[in-house]
């Protein structure tokens, strides 16, 4: 490489080294903006980041960052890539420039690309795994803070995923350092400023998990807890998914701490297990594998599983309004009952619950009675049975309702595909005409220019002859 040659040399002087470096990198920046010299570009930028000496990392660093929101998405997402190529190739060499490395991230998670913040969890992960001189706090710290304090929805969602990978991808994290955070990542939940919840649960997730239930404390899953079961009655079904992977995290990670909400959790998760959406399907059913393989609840657990169904009292009573079959809990049921008492007037008991009549003790009194007990039962056995019925058609149609829609979304799938091969295949026939006019473009002009020089050879012969 000619980087490699200047650094060899003993007569390039190191300032002049370093102003060619910095050129040659600006303009490798400058041609990835181009389509034609794009691929190029990056091939010379993935050279040059290969090849860097420990003296050149910050000068490397200080281009990469320079670059800003005007310049095309390319540009801004390799320039991401190449501190993961960085990471990667020279390890634990670029630990006094992680601090900067972790702001040119932070500078990029409010790019509106989805693809440029994608890469920018990439190089969470591989600055975490490959950077393991310095703590974990310098990379977790400030994606910490911009979690809590960005206003951008893009930053909380380039934030949010950010420390999720980083957090999993740490063979050490700082417990410590989490357990201060969870409660501050936890009441993002309740913030209606806080757009990315999807992103946001996950993280939790991977805090939680991350903690491993070394020095958990309860009062902090309490709360944290019952908000994240609410959204498994969210109407998006990414935070839907979310929350479940969530809740499983805290069935494996808090072996101590989870057996004290199982009853609620099952509860819930029984009640959500038949998503619309098969993900989610899927995730709830692992979700209630994991939380039915826990043991029982400690004996001093009410008062703990009271604040855990707080959620679901709320989304009961509301699933109560728009579909009057789904049954209340007991407790809801005996204040109702407990209130109506109280209201009714004496007339009105009389009437609902008359007064048992006196039976002459003879045998014909005795076989009406045992007759009417008799149609009793087999009316509530006939009763009974038939709401079962209705029950199983009920699930039924459920089953074929939910096996139509993934028909669909197969079929659409397939749609989509179809569509995206038609398309290759225009391109590559429109591309292939294009070539076909260039092949014979350049035949035409050949042809003229041969014509032309003959018709001026001819010309010429035709004044010389003239003269003469």
């Amino acid at each position: 490489m000619p980087s490699v040659q200047m650094r060899s040399s003993p007569s390039v002087s190191p300032p002049r080294t370093v102003t060619d470096l910095k050129q040659r990198v600006i303009a490798c920046l400058n041609r990835l903006s181009d389509r034609d010299t794009q691929s190029l570009a990056a091939a010379e930028l993935d050279s040059i980041a290969l090849n860097l000496s420990p003296e050149a990392f910050s000068l490397f660093i200080n281009c990469l960052q320079t670059t800003d929101s005007s310049a095309k998405s390319p540009v801004r997402k390799h320039c991401v890539s190449l501190i993961s190529l960085l990471s990667r190739s020279h390890g634990d060499s670029l630990a006094p420039h992680l601090p900067k490395m972790v702001s040119t991230i932070l500078r990029r998670l409010r790019d509106p690309d989805s693809s440029v913040r994608a890469a920018c969890a990439t190089a969470s992960v591989d600055m975490t795994t490959n950077i393991t001189e310095l703590p974990f706090s310098v990379l977790a710290g400030p994606m910490i803070e911009a979690l809590i304090h960005d206003c951008d929805a893009n930053a909380q969602i380039g934030a949010a995923v950010c420390l999720a990978a980083a957090i999993d991808a740490a063979d050490d994290p700082d417990v410590e350092q989490l357990q201060k955070a969870l409660p501050k990542i936890g009441k993002l939940l309740k913030s209606e400023g806080f757009k990315a919840k999807p992103e946001l649960l996950g993280a939790i997730g991977s805090v939680i998990g991350a903690i491993g239930g070394r020095n958990s404390d309860k009062a902090v899953l309490d709360w944290l807890l019952p908000n994240v079961l609410e959204f498994l009655s969210s109407d998006d079904w990414h935070a839907r998914k979310a929350a479940a992977e969530a809740v499983a995290r805290v069935a494996t990670a808090e072996e101590e701490l989870a057996p004290l909400y199982k009853k609620a959790c099952l509860a819930l998760l029984e009640s959500r297990r038949f998503d619309k959406v098969k993900l989610v399907r899927e995730t709830m059913n692992h979700t209630l594998s994991l939380w039915k393989q826990l043991g029982d609840d400690s004996p001093d657990s009410s008062s703990l599983s009271k604040s855990v169904s707080t959620g679901k009292g709320i989304n009961t009573l509301k699933s109560k309004e728009n579909n009057p079959n789904v049954p209340t809990s007991s407790k809801l049921n005996d204040d109702e009952a407990a209130e109506s008492k109280e209201k009714r007037p004496l007339g009105t008991r009389r009437v609902l619950f008359p007064a048992k009549p006196k039976v002459k003790e003879n045998r014909s009194n005795k076989s009406q009675v045992v007759a009417v007990v008799q149609s009793s039962d087999e009316e509530e056995e006939s009763s009974s049975s038939s709401q079962t019925k209705n029950a199983e058609e009920e699930l039924s149609l459920i089953r074929n309702q939910i096996t139509q829609i993934e028909k669909q979304q197969s079929s659409l799938v397939d749609l989509f595909q179809r569509f995206m091969e038609s398309s290759q295949n225009e391109m590559q026939s429109l591309g292939r005409r294009v070539r076909c006019l260039e092949t014979s473009f350049s035949v035409l002009s050949t042809d003229l220019l041969v014509s032309r020089t003959i018709t001026q050879n001819g010309t010429h012969k035709r004044n010389a002859h003239l003269q003469n």
